[in-house]
């Protein structure tokens, strides 16, 4: 092994802990704004200013980490492939972090009113399956180092909640155009407009995932 390939994948693992570190900001993110679209639904105003206010400061803080990984990354010496590979998963990861701010703002944009139940509802599943695929995201960051085999499996399991959310958006479009037959023109918008960033979220975890796979492959 050469000395070159050696600070390479030795500094890959340093910055693989930072990504950790980004990986769980924007987990938190996605969680306070998974919260956001539960208080929406029954309509609590105070809780859904609340946890906009944190979704929005997290999001800062994880664009911090972000920045802190790009600046190693142009300071010192990588791989090619590595520095590639490290942007693009840090750039994709963030994308999930920014689609859950735009729900959230989306979502404040809705109140004063109610959301209809039944479209609510599956709004909530929809970004809890966000929550679980980051989730999935961090264990994939902390088995990259040193046990890239089992990522390919976590990997597989962000791609299968992202198929789940893509049908739960088939369900809750259908809803969403019959209640656009009845609502003013704005909610009807809102509504799509939180829809496609939850779903535009969970594209994004698997993009990630596939990023993990070709990381994962590098280190086996």
């Amino acid at each position: 092994m050469s000395l070159w390939t050696w600070i390479s994948r030795r500094r890959r693992e340093d910055l693989l802990k930072f990504y950790a570190e980004h990986v769980d900001y924007v987990g938190k993110v996605v969680e306070e704004s998974k919260k956001v679209v539960d208080e929406l639904v029954v309509g609590n105003a105070e809780l859904v200013a609340t946890h906009w206010n944190s979704v929005f400061e997290l999001e800062k803080r994880a664009d911090e980490v972000k920045r802190r990984i790009l600046a190693e990354l142009a300071s010192e010496a990588f791989h090619p492939i590595d520095r590639e590979e490290i942007v693009r998963l840090v750039l994709t990861t963030d994308d999930v972090a920014a689609y859950a701010k735009a729900w959230s703002r989306r979502a404040v944009l809705y109140l004063p009113e109610r959301v209809p139940e039944g479209i609510g509802r599956i709004l909530k599943e929809m970004a809890s399956k966000v929550v679980e695929a980051v989730k999935y995201m961090k264990k994939a960051a902390e088995h990259l180092p040193k046990d890239p085999r089992s990522v390919l499996e976590i990997a597989n399991s962000i791609e299968s909640l992202e198929e789940e959310v893509d049908d739960l958006r088939h369900d809750v479009f259908r809803e969403i155009l019959k209640f656009c037959e009845r609502s003013k023109v704005s909610r009807c918008l809102l509504l799509k407009e939180i829809m496609d960033s939850i779903e535009n979220a969970a594209d994004r975890c698997e993009d990630v995932a596939d990023v993990l796979r070709g990381i994962a492959l590098l280190g086996i």
